[in-house]
């Protein structure tokens, strides 16, 4: 247990996005309709003009749809892109966008409230992809004994994009890309430094809140592009040890590996189509 909670302390203090290729600018009020739910949305019938997507800008001025095709886009606006202004005007959730994302933004200044328990509540979780729900005296307790800055003296977390969730709008998200050199010993002094750099892949956090602006649960370390830094796909702790070459002996903290049931069944997946098209052929496409 304490050595969860310890890995819980550095998980949460290193966390570190694949970008969003389309680029959907907010369209205005009087595009905005409600569902039977109660979720507004946009109306891209009602907004043309102010509803775009395009992969750059030279193709959102040289290209021109088809009338069929536009109509068959602004469908697809109409049907799957919600209006995220419109929905949090509508929230009922008393703290105002700007100010629940000052709260997080204090939170992680005081090393996830670390250094000022007051700001997490009392039924405070931390959640991680393997390491939690820890509870707020457990996850305190950790933090409390651990310190990243010393073996990573010059530790940059890099949070960036921070936005409220329109449908949690008590829920800030946020982005976070470690970068740090391991020029100082780790827990305690049991592993030394190894003057390593980890680049930490683009990593997806988010904190909760109550209607006393209290964080309420902490999430972190959620990879978003595997592909991306040198910690092999890994997030937060077990993604740092492994870039520094202190990789923990079990699974979860090793970067994937393809399964042998996963490779059976490709393997016959792939052979079951190659099959399908050898007979299709015998019979003359029927």
């Amino acid at each position: 247990r304490a050595r969860h909670a310890l890995m819980a302390a550095v998980l949460a203090a290193a966390t570190s996005t694949a970008s969003i290729r389309a680029r959907v600018n907010a369209a205005p009020a009087a595009a905005r309709v409600v569902l039977a739910s109660g979720r507004p949305r946009v109306d891209a019938r009602r907004a043309t003009g102010a509803v775009r997507i395009s992969a750059t800008a030279a193709d959102a001025e040289t290209t021109s749809a088809p009338a069929a095709e536009e109509d068959g886009v602004r469908e697809f606006f109409d049907a799957q892109m919600v209006d995220e202004a419109g929905m949090l005007a509508a929230s009922t959730f008393p703290i105002p966008p700007a100010d629940l994302i000052a709260k997080c933004k204090l939170i992680l200044a005081k090393n996830n409230g670390g250094e000022d328990p007051s700001l997490l509540a009392s039924d405070f979780t931390f959640v991680a992809p393997v390491v939690g729900p820890l509870e707020k005296e457990r996850f305190l307790a950790a933090f409390q004994s651990f310190k990243i800055d010393e073996g990573f003296p010059d530790a940059e977390f890099n949070y960036y994009h921070f936005r409220v969730d329109p449908f949690e709008p008590s829920r800030v998200w946020y982005d976070a890309r470690f970068v740090g050199t391991n020029t100082g010993p780790l827990i305690g002094g049991t592993l030394p430094a190894t003057n390593k750099k980890v680049e930490s892949p683009p990593q997806s956090c988010s904190m909760c809140f109550n209607e006393r602006g209290e964080c309420t649960q902490l999430t972190v370390g959620y990879v978003m592009d595997k592909q991306l830094g040198n910690t092999g796909g890994l997030g937060g702790v077990y993604g740092i040890l492994y870039a520094i070459g202190y990789g923990l002996p079990f699974p979860e903290a090793q970067p994937w590996q393809k399964s042998v049931q996963y490779d059976l069944f490709q393997r016959f997946s792939g052979a079951t189509q190659e099959l399908q098209k050898f007979v299709k052929g015998l019979t003359g496409g029927n």
